[in-house]
């Protein structure tokens, strides 16, 4: 009965203090929902794969480069060491998605070729088929339940046949649940791997030339440690793969699920996640929430005058300090229960955008399980104690003599707060000098000169299944008057190029090549250091200075010997940059090809005028209403910005936190200096009797709260120059940190707190001396 009558007494308190109750649980509440969805989105990173039976004996081949080997190399180790149970190589296609007909209509789909033994491997849950013999035949595949939908409606499709590419057809024998949580990218088909063959000729059971596009997963049986044996698979591999016994690759990695998806790969066809992402992720989580803390810490101990007045009528009445103390830790508890129930709301309302940030399918599954719900439990009452702990001893240690005679409200005047809006500031102005650093950073690797062309260019696929459909589209986009010419390349500096690896003067070298004809050329802006002016015979080829000085030939070479045949050089291009500014660049072949040919080109570029939106929407219906199939082409600087995603996430993550600390810091500012001016109203009162003019009496008030600024400014400055160092000396390419970056950040706080303190201040210098003295 007594617990009732104080949380009664506790709720009439709140309502009667309706902007300290107000601050406290918007600042809680809005913290707490950032907690939820930083954990709830940590829990998935580490957690990728857990659902797999085979989890902790999963492993795949990897080098020093990349994670990916060629096809037929698990099976040499298979073969080769007994420590193997099963593999599975796997290669999923990179590619905008593949055409799919069944019947007359056409779709996309992402296909995954994989060994028979996928389902032995992994433990995705098979719906419909028998999970024994899923992928016996080579004709055989595997659709995922939402994918299954969308080609099927409601029809079963297990027995139905469909085309890929128009050239090749697959059965359906089963269906599987959608891919989730999991290294394996997004599968719409599984297909048996001897079929990947048709859709890339570098790539078969028996050839392991392309060594980079297979992941080699590999199941071992229990307790065997297959790590121990990578001296004796690098001395193999360098006896029988090209990509050791050339020097392209110097060491044999095993790699488990984590380091498959942490792991920081230069190329890999997996997802990936980001440990020190997640890391960064819920350590700004936990300072929002801690900045929540401090709030209520603050406004409580503002209000200690007021509460003390009702505890120590309580310690007359026969209350012990004790009884006080866990009254005013139970107050706090409630307020973060309220505050968290709140707080889930607010991350329900906010999961969809939390998605679309993240980039990941977050859901809160998870919360419902016993072990979050101990660990929600355990939340809320860490957080109601470290918020109550400091005012509950304050309060509750009150001597009722010292309340009656006022002593007590002016010994706690900003004795505790002092440190907590200096804590505040400090974390304020590094969050913002943080967030600038980290868009200029950004802002300088997306627009860093590539030496090509990316401006008013889409590149797209080539979808077309005949080159009547290739010369049916064309003739439509040359009406289109936005568009001013278009070209085809196998390969594009932003989107990718084939590799090709070999050795040259008893040097391993390897080189990007592309294909493209003259328009092609002339859109993306290629410029000639030298022309040799040669036939375009076949086998000819341009190469970058970069390319001209690894292979360290003469300035007046017109060819150079690969294999047994010389190779003409047909002149020398300037270095372009490819994939994006933040990788190490790479030597370049590239030769002319006739569009009249029998060529069939990988993809297209456009250049258009005019509006950017209107045009790509103009060549989005041409090629729809040609290939049947969802466009999917982009502009070649959206494609550039695309690689910096995960900076530009984790940017705006910060800045996101940075304007939520900034809006707390704000109103618990707000809340404080109401209260330290109420404080000191009767100091003000005597001052102005003594002849002190308002002006005075303002700058000393607001100077009191500015000066808290400077002293972070001094604090934050070190700190955040040291980690921004830290974490621009990642790229090759950045920018300088300069003392503005900084000093910008500390007067945004200073203006801040400035407007929060202002307006108080002056009411207070302008007040009417004898009203303030009658109120104190």
């Amino acid at each position: 009965m007594n617990n009732l009558l104080n949380i009664k007494s506790f709720l009439k308190f709140l309502s009667r203090n309706k902007g300290y109750t107000t601050i406290d649980v918007f600042g809680l509440s809005v913290s707490l929902m950032f907690v939820i969805l930083i954990a709830v989105y940590v829990e998935r990173e580490l957690n990728i794969d857990k659902q797999q039976a085979n989890y902790d004996r999963i492993v795949a081949l990897g080098c020093e480069h990349f994670l990916g080997t060629g096809v037929p190399v698990a099976y040499w180790l298979e073969e080769r060491y007994p420590e193997i149970e099963k593999v599975c190589p796997m290669v999923s296609d990179q590619s905008m998605g593949h055409p799919i007909f069944y019947g007359e209509k056409k779709y996309t789909a992402d296909l995954v070729y994989v060994d028979s033994t996928f389902f032995d491997v992994f433990s995705f849950k098979v719906l419909d088929g028998n999970r024994e013999r899923l992928l016996d035949g080579v004709n055989d595949a595997v659709v995922t339940e939402t994918y299954a939908r969308k080609l099927f409606g409601e029809e079963n499709p297990v027995g139905k046949s469909i085309r890929i590419s128009d050239s090749t057809s697959v059965t359906i024998t089963g269906i599987m649940e959608d891919v989730k949580r999991s290294v394996i990218p997004n599968v719409d088909l599984l297909l048996r791997i001897e079929r990947v063959a048709e859709f890339n000729s570098a790539l078969s059971k028996t050839s392991a030339g392309n060594a980079g596009s297979c992941i080699a997963f590999m199941l071992l049986k229990p307790g065997a440690d297959l790590k121990a044996r990578t001296d004796d698979i690098l001395s193999f591999f360098k006896e029988r793969f090209w990509l050791y016994k050339e020097g392209f690759a110097k060491e044999v990695k095993i790699v488990t699920i984590p380091e498959m998806y942490f792991g920081k790969w230069q190329y890999t066809s997996l997802n990936s996640g980001d440990r020190t992402f997640s890391l960064i992720l819920m350590s700004v989580g936990i300072l929002v929430l801690i900045f929540a803390i401090i709030n209520y810490i603050n406004l409580t101990v503002a209000q200690a005058g007021q509460r003390a007045k009702e505890m120590a009528t309580r310690r007359l009445l026969g209350s012990s300090r004790m009884d006080l103390f866990l009254r005013l830790m139970m107050e706090a508890t409630l307020l973060t229960f309220i505050s968290f129930a709140l707080g889930l709301l607010l991350a329900v309302a906010a999961l969809p955008y939390a998605r679309d940030l993240l980039q990941v399918p977050l859901t809160f599954e998870v919360l419902a399980t016993p072990l979050w719900g101990v660990a929600i439990v355990g939340v809320i009452l860490l957080t109601g104690v470290l918020s109550g702990l400091l005012p509950a001893i304050l309060i509750s240690s009150a001597k009722p003599i010292d309340v009656v005679r006022g002593t007590f409200r002016r010994q706690t005047k900003m004795v505790f707060s002092k440190f907590f809006i200096t804590f505040q500031n400090v974390i304020t102005i590094a969050m913002v000098a943080v967030s600038l650093t980290m868009y200029l950073q950004i802002d300088h690797m997306i627009h860093a000169p590539l030496g090509y062309n990316t401006t008013n260019i889409i590149e797209s696929d080539n979808s077309f299944r005949s080159k009547s459909e290739m010369e049916r589209a064309e003739d439509l986009l040359r009406q289109l008057p936005m568009v001013k010419a278009f070209g085809h390349t196998n390969g594009t500096p932003s989107s990718g190029t084939n590799n090709m690896s070999g050795t040259y003067e008893n040097k391993s070298l390897s080189f990007q090549q592309m294909q493209v004809d003259s328009a092609a050329f002339r859109i993306l802006g290629f410029e000639l250091k030298t022309d040799n002016r040669l036939a375009d015979s076949d086998g000819g080829w341009f190469l970058t200075e970069l390319a001209f000085k690894q292979m360290e030939l003469p300035e007046d070479a017109h060819s150079f010997k690969w294999g047994e045949d010389a190779t003409p050089i047909l002149g020398v291009i300037k270095d372009f940059q490819l994939w994006d500014i933040s990788r190490s660049n790479s030597p370049v072949m590239l030769r002319f090809r006739d569009p009249k040919s029998s060529w069939n080109p990988w993809s297209y570029v456009i250049e258009v005028q005019g509006d950017p939106v209107k045009a790509y929407e103009s060549v989005r219906k041409v090629f729809e209403e040609v290939s049947g199939i969802p466009f999917e082409g982009q502009f070649i600087d959206q494609g550039i910005q695309e690689h910096f995603e995960s900076q530009i996430r984790l940017a705006k993550i910060v800045v996101i936190f940075a304007c939520i600390a900034i809006l707390i810091s704000l109103l618990g500012l707000l809340a404080m200096s109401t209260y330290f001016i109420l404080q000191r109203s009767q100091e003000v009162a005597i001052r102005k009797v003594f002849g002190s003019d308002n002006r005075g009496i303002l700058v000393r008030l607001v100077g009191t709260f500015l000066m808290y600024v400077g002293v972070a400014f001094v604090i934050a400055t070190p700190l955040s120059w040291y980690f921004m160092d830290k974490w621009l000396s990642d790229y090759s390419y950045r920018i300088a940190l300069t003392p503005l970056i900084f000093i910008a950040a500390g007067l945004f706080c200073l203006l801040i707190s400035f407007l929060a303190v202002f307006f108080q201040s002056w009411n207070a210098a302008n007040a009417n001396p004898v009203e303030s003295v009658k109120n104190n």
